[in-house]
């Protein structure tokens, strides 16, 4: 067989192997462009609780690079800095994040399209993301692309900015209604301190108001920190103020006058409760926090019998008188606490959050205990 035919068999073979290499660039291409626009439009626009994994690595790994900086930090004030900052970082980086994957996924389609070398396609996939024109395609199936491709840009450039005031009008009328229970409950937040101020300007028969509003605020709380999840990482400004303290003072305070029976009317509060422990109990499930389906009401909590007491003892230090047996208030209390418990512990781990009202009381009365007579 002549020569010459073994070398056409060569230059064949290696023409149909560079072929299926470009089909190759540009299928994957492809289907990264389009795994790189569903996760931006899932994370931006579909209005339901789904983790894109996109996303949730890059505020996994965010969280847990500021979660390692934050233990080694003693100031609370620093620690709140730190915590603080990771989650409006990573928002404002994920579109970054979405153009560099495809940057990176158009260049393999427009090398597969014959283009030239690699450094021309990486040329002609940046140019074309938000621009058009500032460099040639040098066929029309490319030209075709490449306004596809700019499309794609604008697209996602618009997302953002109709997902940033969104995310910002969801923040603020949360941190809303987180402020004005810090002026009732004291910063950070107390059921104590807001019983007690309630007591002395005789508003505890006022107190249902309250609770209507505080159930529409659990309410959208459920609803936007599922739907935005990155919600649940942002921090109020100041380093006293919470949320997720709010939601609990907020949650405790309805359960303790329920136990202590210091408010006849409770038509408001029982619903309020039931939406705030819903709302906290759905935003731990998305993050895979596990709460048992069905805790008995004699579970272990993260609040003990002493926890109460020493919170009764401080209520009657503070002119509020009691007339339920303790025994009873407990068993009433912690019925009501064994539905949030988990979630608002969990919670707590996960955001790096203020310590409770309750360990708080656990710290004065140690120290007290442990500051040796004079």
């Amino acid at each position: 067989m002549p020569s010459s035919w073994h070398g056409g068999e060569r230059c064949l073979s290696g023409t149909a192997a560079v072929i299926v290499v470009e089909v190759v660039a540009v299928l994957a291409g492809s289907m990264a462009a389009i795994w790189l626009i569903t996760s931006a439009v899932r994370t931006v626009v579909m209005p339901r609780p789904e983790r894109v994994w996109l996303t949730w690595v890059s505020f996994e790994l965010a969280r847990r690079g500021s979660m390692a900086v934050a233990r080694r930090l003693r100031s609370p004030s620093q620690r709140h800095r730190v915590l603080g900052a990771f989650a409006p970082i990573v928002l404002i980086a994920l579109p970054l994040v979405w153009s560099a994957g495809l940057i990176a996924s158009f260049t393999a389609i427009y090398w597969g399209l014959g283009v030239g070398s690699s450094s021309d396609s990486i040329g002609l996939s940046g140019s074309s993301l938000t621009t058009l024109g500032f460099v040639s395609a040098p066929s029309f199936t490319v030209r075709v692309v490449a306004i596809i491709q700019a499309h794609i840009g604008i697209a996602v450039v618009a997302l953002m900015i109709s997902f940033l005031p969104t995310i910002y009008g969801a923040f603020s009328r949360r941190e809303i209604a987180v402020g004005r229970l810090t002026t009732r409950a004291g910063q950070p937040p107390d059921p104590v301190v807001f019983i007690t101020r309630l007591v002395a300007v005789d508003r505890l028969r006022h107190v249902d108001e309250r609770w209507s509003s505080w159930e529409d605020w659990f309410d959208e709380l459920g609803e936007t920190h599922t739907t935005f999840p990155a919600l649940v990482y942002f921090r109020s400004a100041r380093p006293g103020k919470s949320w997720l303290a709010s939601a609990e003072v907020a949650l405790d305070t309805a359960a303790i006058l329920r136990a202590t029976d210091l408010t006849p009317d409770v038509a408001e509060a029982d619903p309020m409760i039931n939406s705030g422990y819903s709302a906290l109990q759905g935003i731990a499930d998305f993050y895979g926090i596990r709460m048992p389906p069905d805790r008995a009401e004699d579970a272990d909590l993260t609040v003990t019998r002493a926890d109460f007491d020493l919170l009764l003892a401080e209520l009657a230090a503070g002119s509020v008188v009691i007339d339920v047996a303790p025994d009873d208030a407990w068993q009433s209390y912690r019925a009501w606490r064994v539905h949030y418990d988990d979630a608002v512990q969990g919670l707590r781990t996960r955001i790096g959050d203020l310590p409770s009202h309750w360990e708080r009381r656990r710290s004065r009365r140690d120290d007290e205990h442990s500051t040796p007579p004079r």
